[in-house]
């Protein structure tokens, strides 16, 4: 049986759902979103109540030196080797992205 072809308002309304279906799935694959320089990072310790490192705050506590506090601006990867939690000191191995 041969269907035909989709009217302009179907047609319309089909690319729109496989549009907004395609971007909900690159979003929750974590294929969109923010740029290095403004992705949340979420510390995942079981201990922390979590902490979110934010690179528009910044870290005015930075544990690793208490005397420089880390200013906005900085993306998380650009954070030093030694940086930590500062709500439980876990190292940057524990932090994952967020959407939050």
């Amino acid at each position: 049986m041969i269907r035909p072809p989709p009217t302009p308002c179907r047609r319309d309304l089909l690319s729109r759902a496989v549009a907004l279906g395609a971007a909900a799935l690159a979003g929750w694959l974590g294929l969109g979103g923010a740029s290095a320089a403004t992705q949340r990072w979420v510390c995942t310790n079981p201990d922390c109540h979590p902490y979110i490192y934010d690179p528009a705050v910044g870290d005015g506590v930075n544990l690793a030196d208490p005397d420089h506090p880390l200013p906005p601006g900085i993306a998380f990867d650009d954070l030093p080797d030694d940086w930590r939690c500062p709500d439980c000191g876990s190292p940057k191995s524990f932090f994952r992205p967020t959407r939050l």
